[in-house]
């Protein structure tokens, strides 16, 4: 696998439109047909072909998808055309500077009877309009290394769930910027005025994603961090720590997610391309670190 995302949680729901990268966008609700497919006949993972990854991938499934039943299939093999196959791709980032550098890793979801048996998805283009979401491992920070992207892949299961689960529960349909807006608003009321937490920064994050005087003037509770004290603080899952997800790519995804559990606690999504977090989420955000 290469390097490269949600977070960026990038998930991503289409309907039948123009291609738009990004991490947590829901443009399927529960009426559509690829949808439906996915919650009857559930997901079929298919393998990198990396042992340590895969087994962390598949344990994942096991503790934390409950929208659907899963199964595992080997590298290369072709999974039940019934099902929603969900693998690893890659996606190079739009900005050339960023290619050399930033994670393009990306976990996607796509209905089976568009997979190919033998096809190389890892590493050929995906054609992103045939997909049902996706999500990037760049939005926890730029520069994931392969090594390191199994330390998100609960997160990131655990946010795809989460955002499957609230479009079947709220019964959300198929209407683009009103189905974001709604999934948005029934995740930041599910947990409102909640208070205390830490919020956890990466380093790379605080180079143009946050703007890292307005954190230290609002007195929240913050930890700024290098990679190696940011993996200890993921790995130990305290309940009080919140990661900081910030992925853009033609389209922004703001979140924070619960770093013990995986949920979202608070997401945006931004039909622009924001390259910085913007005063107003600055804001909405420092509520839940008084």
């Amino acid at each position: 696998m290469q390097n490269h995302f949600f977070k960026r949680l990038l998930f991503c729901f289409f309907l039948t439109g123009g291609l738009n990268l990004s991490a947590q966008v829901f443009n399927v609700g529960y009426t559509n047909e690829s949808f439906k497919n996915l919650i009857t006949n559930g997901i079929t993972y298919i393998k990198t072909g990396h042992p340590f990854f895969d087994s962390v991938m598949v344990e994942t499934l096991e503790d934390h998808w409950k929208v659907s039943s899963f199964t595992v299939i080997e590298r290369y093999k072709e999974p039940d055309q019934k099902s929603t196959a969900l693998f690893v791709t890659h996606q190079k980032p739009i900005r050339e500077h960023q290619q050399d550098r930033k994670n393009d890793g990306i976990i996607t979801l796509m209905p089976a009877k568009f997979f190919d048996e033998g096809a190389d998805y890892e590493h050929n283009q995906v054609d992103m309009n045939k997909t049902l979401g996706y999500m990037f491992f760049n939005g926890f920070h730029d520069i994931v290394h392969e090594d390191d992207e199994y330390r998100f892949l609960k997160m990131m299961i655990v946010s795809l769930n989460q955002g499957i689960q609230t479009i079947k529960d709220e019964e959300f349909t198929d209407v683009e910027e009103l189905l974001n807006i709604n999934v948005s608003k029934a995740v930041i009321a599910k947990y409102k005025g909640l208070v205390g937490g830490t919020l956890i920064i990466h380093r790379d994050q605080s180079k143009h994603s946050i703007d890292m005087e307005k954190v230290k003037a609002s007195g929240i509770r913050y930890r700024l961090l290098a990679n190696q004290e940011y993996h200890e603080v993921v790995a130990k899952e305290d309940p009080s720590h919140y990661v900081l997800y910030f992925g853009e790519n033609k389209y922004t995804e703001l979140s924070i997610i619960r770093i013990q559990t995986g949920e979202l606690i608070y997401t945006k999504h931004f039909p622009q391309d924001y390259l910085t977090i913007g005063k107003k989420e600055l804001k909405a955000i420092f509520a839940y670190f008084k």
